[in-house]
């Protein structure tokens, strides 16, 4: 049996159509054409924090201060990590370090 190895980067990713509720932070967007446009027009981009709000297809999304629907094929372009654990996210540092020493 092989064993693989997961990069640290990417242990805790996971598709935003595979989460449940609560906050998490976009890790990187794999999609092309009019789906990238589409994402990036309802702010669905590297290092913003996305907020779960309601399961199902379409999925609720809180963007900043605005609520979108969210189609699940779309969730499936976007990783997320949980906004406790990502790197991309300051308010995540321990109070202990300032958000700059990241």
């Amino acid at each position: 049996m092989a064993i693989v190895q997961v990069p640290p980067d990417q242990i805790y990713s996971t598709t935003l159509a595979d989460i449940q509720p609560g906050q998490y932070v976009c890790k990187d967007v794999h999609a092309a054409g009019q789906d990238a446009v589409r994402l990036k027009r309802l702010g669905v981009c590297q290092g913003r924090t996305i907020e779960l709000v309601g399961r199902g297809d379409p999925m609720i999304l809180k963007i900043g201060t605005s609520r979108v629907g969210l189609s699940r094929q779309l969730a499936k372009l976007v990783l997320v990590d949980p906004a406790s654990v990502s790197p991309l996210n300051p308010e995540s540092a321990p109070a202990s370090l300032p958000a700059s020493a990241l």
